[in-house]
């Protein structure tokens, strides 16, 4: 199912990237709404293309990325809830991908693999969230 799940989302990826960075360019988020349209584009080409890997391998690359993603956008400036949303906006346009093409017989395995790749990238977001918070927090305290 993993092939066939693949497959779906490599045949939709440039709408996939599309659609995400719409919504995120229609948000409330003061980053995105500032960001320069080829960077917020770029940028989630490659959250989508990561994603993708996931879907063909294991979320570990995908979770890296993010990790990675979430330490630069903190730098700079972007809240959780920012990092969360694009994240968010993944997840939502992706199940719609997988209802619309997979087989009702393989709806909850794809689903399955969608929330449990996107949802261990969350945490890990989460993670290197509070981390840089506890970083900035312990150089308050030596000064």
């Amino acid at each position: 199912m993993s092939g066939y799940l693949y497959k779906i989302f490599q045949e939709s990826e440039s709408s996939l990237v599309d659609d995400v960075v719409q919504q995120l360019r229609h948000s409330t988020a003061p980053h995105y709404l500032e960001i320069e349209s080829g960077l917020l584009q770029q940028r989630i080409e490659t959250l989508v293309a990561f994603f993708l890997l996931s879907l063909k391998e294991t979320p570990d690359k995908f979770v890296k990325y993010v990790a990675e993603m979430a330490s630069e956008r903190i730098a700079e400036g972007f809240s959780i809830n920012e990092c969360l949303m694009a994240l968010r906006i993944l997840e939502e346009k992706s199940w719609l991908l997988v209802a619309q093409f997979v087989p009702q017989q393989g709806l909850v395995k794809s689903l399955s693999r969608v929330t449990g790749t996107v949802g261990a990238a969350k945490d890990q977001l989460a993670h290197v969230y509070v981390s840089h918070l506890e970083e900035a927090e312990e150089s308050v305290n030596v000064r």
